[in-house]
């Protein structure tokens, strides 16, 4: 899509993550994150309830920025993002990531940005700031 033809309220296309055991170790191990929960099974089952071993809200934030610039490629780029984690995502979740543009701007856009399970039960939301970027001629 051209960023001429973003406007509020244009839906940023669904991308679809399933991590696996590795994804989490991995990104534990780049980010310094480094809670076992995220690794660690019989540590999450057994000592901390969890049914299962949990993604990284950090790592669910960065999903939801790649869906946009994975939509819109090197056009978005991030600025801003905050986002809030509101219900636990498992290792075996398909996790949905996708959003709506709410302002558009000679500068760049905002979007609500949100990863939901399968289930419809939306673990992590947020709203991101992008700049346009100079190729695009939207500067």
């Amino acid at each position: 899509m051209s960023a001429a033809a973003i406007a509020a309220g244009t839906e940023v296309p669904i991308v679809e993550r399933s991590p696996e055991a590795v994804d989490l170790f991995m990104f534990s191990a780049a980010a310094w994150l480094l809670h076992r929960i995220h690794y660690d099974l019989p540590f999450t089952t057994e000592h901390d309830g969890h049914p299962g071993l949990l993604i990284h809200g950090p790592l669910q934030g960065t999903y939801m920025i790649q869906s946009v610039q994975w939509w819109l490629g090197l056009d978005a780029q991030l600025r801003t993002i905050t986002y809030r984690h509101s219900a636990p995502a498992y290792l075996g979740d398909r996790l949905e990531c996708g959003g709506t543009v709410t302002e558009v701007n000679g500068d760049g856009f905002t979007a609500e940005l949100w990863v939901r399970k399968s289930d419809g039960t939306i673990t992590t939301s947020g709203i991101a700031t992008f700049a346009w970027s100079a190729a695009n001629g939207r500067t």
